[in-house]
């Protein structure tokens, strides 16, 4: 996967093994696999003498005891028998380094290069077997055997009790073919093999290659991010340019500002590394600098960006986008999802003759006035235009049809998200809608901002069979590229164009809404979509990461107070005080302590840049912040552990509690 890999080879001249593989980050440890050398003579015997049942190989049969085998001496003997054995291309082998120190070896052995086969030989030091270390470190061999020794058959002898080898070379992909009679002296072994074309799909994109530095962590700091987010308040009001980014939704001085991105991955102005969540407000979906992407754009920057007349592009754009979403007769695309909302309720009302609107009780869909008027952080929207738009509940079927008795022949149209993150379309709900929009005269306008190239690149309205009348669409659209669209029915979007006898409704003009460098970027992700499987991807992550957290959170006891909930592709967390209600200072000291370790993100929204590693890294971030947050449900409150004041909804209506 392009932008994953940092460093996958690193040669060095003159050793027996020419290469060091990796490094790469597992649970926060950087793994690397470099070869032997007679100066690591005393780090690997202080390590073997107390291990001696540890994953094979043990050592050859030897009348040696233990301790003369595992000397420094014998070491160096054993450094000079892998240099010969690596000039005649016979052996293969490694050291397994954690974080610099030795944690065991991993071989290939009995290499017969004509028949493309070889045996695996791996040794872990118990402290380090459990932790995903062996599986990472095998993964690299297995790379490196199949990608540049070009192997095809790999096997291993394993002894037939041993259930922490059988385990690992599951995990690695092999399967067990049989057992092994007398492979050594007065044992049973199984012999487990794992061809080329059997090998996991992602033998290394689900390690992510870094270096040292990368590690995820807030360890430096934020002492450069706290002072230019001062200076951000005093030339920009709230500090950000958006309110879901404010300094106000982390804890105090300890808001990232942001120096760079790859994968989902990002660095602060301080030099912290941290695996992000929400990439984007939920935009980047392929992570951050995706080469192909970044290719379209290249391209089409060089040719210009802004004309006087249409494009090519445009054409291309369009046609790419009807065919996903087959729902739709005609698109036209913009800059930001409230261009597109607000021009699909100004053609619901031009159609209808009608005011009003119902929008379903889901927290965002405009930040122009008809639904700003209808949230707390109102001022400056006229009490008329308040009154214009009513609310209804989400699989409340009768609280919309209350709204149509109420307000039925004022009513333009309905607004709403076919699903969201925490809320299924309960059965027979959205066909409820549909016909009482139906049956009231009144537009339906699906909102798939989020939806849209999350539950599936047509739409949450392929996923759940309703179609709307228009739709509006953003964010994943051009992975974190500004453009968004509005798409409907042919008849009704014609009422914007030359071919219509009715009066023309102004249903969107932008300067920038057709520049090409976000329409090359849409067009790169239709082709990421349709080539691979990035929800597919978002949905095994996004699984795992919920089994991993929702495990922590059961083993330290507080699962009635922290869980990672929803769709698997665009999770959040809970964050309960004592008294089980939702708490924002529980919720300030959870973001704190995942920060402290690597971890930035309002929720556990996933992205399909984001590695296996990357989730057992924020699992594990997660278990050691619920050990802080399980102390302060002890207290009774956060006041122990929390540094300065929890975070605030950010459509309030005052700057307090989190006023400057």
């Amino acid at each position: 996967m392009p932008g994953l890999i940092r460093q996958a080879l690193r040669f060095r001249v003159g050793m027996p093994s020419p290469v060091t593989l990796g490094p790469v980050v597992t649970r926060g440890k950087v793994v690397e696999l470099r070869p032997p050398a007679t100066t690591d003579a005393a780090e690997w015997s202080r390590l073997v003498r107390p291990e001696r049942a540890r994953l094979e190989p043990r050592w050859p049969e030897s009348d040696l005891d233990w301790p003369t085998r595992t000397s420094e001496a014998a070491w160096r003997d054993r450094c000079a028998e892998f240099r010969r054995l690596g000039r005649v291309g016979a052996a293969l082998p490694f050291l397994i380094t954690v974080d610099g120190d030795i944690a065991g070896e991993v071989h290939l052995d009995r290499i017969d290069r004509d028949r493309g086969s070889a045996e695996v030989q791996v040794w872990i030091s118990q402290e380090c077997e459990g932790d995903s270390i062996a599986v990472s470190a095998l993964r690299l061999l297995l790379h490196h055997a199949f990608g540049e020794h070009e192997l095809r058959r790999l096997t291993a002898a394993i002894a037939a009790d041993d259930r922490g080898a059988a385990a690992l070379f599951g995990r690695a992909g092999f399967r067990r073919e049989g057992i092994l009679r007398v492979y050594r002296e007065n044992a049973d072994y199984e012999l487990w093999s794992l061809l080329a074309t059997d090998r996991p799909e992602e033998p290394i994109s689900d390690m992510h290659m870094v270096s040292a530095m990368d590690i995820p962590s807030g360890g430096r700091g934020f002492k450069r991010s706290s002072a230019l987010q001062r200076r951000l308040h005093e030339l920009v009001p709230g500090g950000a340019h958006t309110y879901a980014r404010g300094s106000d939704q982390y804890p105090e001085d300890m808001a990232p500002v942001l120096v760079r991105g790859d994968g989902c991955r990002v660095w602060d102005a301080d030099g912290n590394c941290f695996i992000e969540y929400g990439m984007g407000l939920r935009s980047v979906t392929l992570g951050h600098g995706y080469r192909p992407v970044l290719d379209a754009v290249h391209k089409a920057l060089a040719d210009g960006v802004n004309f006087s007349r249409p494009t090519e592009l445009e054409v291309a754009a369009a046609e790419d986008f009807l065919r996903l979403v087959p729902g739709a007769g005609m698109v036209k695309f913009a800059k930001n999802g409230s261009d597109a909302t607000t021009a699909a309720i100004r053609l619901a009302r031009a159609v209808t003759g009608r005011d009003m609107i119902a929008v379903a009780d889901q927290p965002f869909f405009s930040a122009d006035d008809w639904f700003i008027g209808a949230v707390e952080m109102n001022a400056g929207v006229p009490e008329a235009t308040r009154d214009q738009t009513v609310r209804f509940q989400f699989n409340d079927l009768d609280s919309l049809r209350l709204r149509f008795a109420e307000n039925g022949n004022q009513i333009a149209c309905v607004v709403m998200e076919a699903a969201t993150a925490l809320a299924e379309p309960e059965p027979g709900f959205l066909e409820g809608v549909r016909a009482l929009c139906d049956a009231h005269g009144a537009l339906l306008v699906f909102d798939e901002m989020i939806t849209g190239f999350r539950w599936s690149a047509s739409g949450a309205q392929s996923v759940y069979g309703v179609r709307p009348d228009l739709s509006c669409w953003g964010k994943a659209m051009g992975n974190g590229f500004p453009i968004s669209a509005l798409a409907g029915r042919r008849d009704l979007m014609e009422l914007g164009g030359l071919r219509t006898d009715s009066p023309r409704v102004f249903l969107l003009s932008t300067t920038h809404g057709p520049e090409t460098v976000s329409l090359a970027a849409f067009r790169a992700v239709v082709k990421a979509y349709t080539e691979d499987d990035p929800i597919g991807v978002m949905e095994r992550r996004g699984t795992a990461l919920a089994d991993g957290v929702n495990a922590a959170a059961r083993e330290l006891g507080v699962e009635e107070f922290v869980a990672a909930i929803g769709r698997p592709s665009c999770m959040v967390f809970t964050t309960r005080g004592p008294d089980g209600r939702p708490s924002q200072p529980f919720r300030t000291l959870f973001l704190q302590e995942m920060l402290r370790r690597g971890v930035l993100g309002q929720s556990f929204v996933i992205s399909a840049a984001h590695t296996v590693a990357d989730v057992e890294h924020t699992v594990q971030a997660t278990r050691e912040a619920l050990a802080v947050y399980r102390r302060a449900l002890e207290d009774g409150a956060v006041d122990r552990f929390l540094i300065g004041r929890p975070v605030a909804p950010a459509l309030r209506s005052l700057a307090s509690p989190r006023q400057l």
